[in-house]
């Protein structure tokens, strides 16, 4: 590899990192927001022109968990939020078994390139109450794809606030950080809100395997934090009360006891 190869390669991996502090920084907003953002995507190859297509040349992505999608859109699972480096941000919703790509269903949000996270929130918030005219079809632009790779890292840089010496791919770290600890607060409130009544509710022996090994899944997959250890507590809650009976609620109940202890 050449000199030249080298210096567009560390521009190439300079620009994924900073779109996907970029993408991470918004996926944090809309998890602050109660939202369950599944994914962030980032593409810095600022040089790639099989983007041509489509006028642009870098991009990131906020997805959403595909429940989420068919509930809000109902259209089918293949909806979200697209960052694109020539044109900001739109929201896509490709219905499923249409044909359709991303270039037929874009709702372009506008307010420049690189809009506060809070901002993209808001136009968010603005699709989920009317997805079909919510922003605009018309599509804006704000830069030349292929050209000054270094004056868009210079404004992306702003959005990457994460601690610690840089590594490789360190976004995905930080929003994997960020998404756990969104739903350690979501666990921990839901557990810790007042008229904790007891529901009786019907369960398969296979479901109630199955929801224990989900649980011990997110024990092994979160960082460390309240994600883990309420995902670890509950599922022993579960077998616990699986072994002695529904009456042990209040005796084997380490997952609600660690919600409300202060901290």
């Amino acid at each position: 590899m050449t000199d030249d190869q080298e210096d567009a390669q560390q521009v190439r991996d300079d620009l994924e990192s900073a779109i996907g502090h970029y993408m991470a920084a918004v996926a944090g907003r809309l998890l602050d927001e109660g939202l369950p953002v599944a994914a962030i995507s980032a593409y810095g190859a600022y040089d790639d022109d099989s983007q041509d297509d489509f006028g642009a040349d870098v991009e990131g992505s906020v997805e959403f968990t595909g429940g989420f999608c068919r509930a809000a859109f109902g259209r089918g699972p293949d909806a979200g939020l697209l960052w694109c480096g020539v044109s900001g941000w739109c929201f896509f919703c490709i219905p499923e078994g249409s044909g359709q790509g991303l270039h037929e269903s874009a709702r372009w949000m506008g307010g420049g390139l690189t809009p506060e996270p809070g901002r993209v929130a808001a136009f968010f918030s603005e699709v989920r109450l009317d997805p079909d005219f919510a922003g605009s079809e018309d599509r804006p632009f704000y830069r030349t794809s292929h050209t000054d790779p270094e004056a868009l890292l210079e404004r992306l840089a702003v959005f990457d606030t994460y601690e610690g010496a840089a590594q490789p791919r360190d976004h995905e770290r930080r929003f994997a950080s960020l998404r756990a600890d969104a739903y350690g607060k979501r666990v921990r409130s839901a557990l810790a809100a007042g008229e904790q009544e007891v529901v009786q509710m019907a369960l398969r022996k296979g479901e109630l395997h199955a929801l224990r090994t989900l649980l011990e899944y997110v024990e092994g997959a979160a960082p460390r934090g309240e994600a883990r250890e309420l995902a670890r507590r509950l599922a022993s809650d579960l077998s616990l009360r699986a072994r002695h009976g529904g009456k042990d609620v209040d005796e084997h109940c380490a997952a609600f006891v660690y919600a409300n202890e202060p901290r």
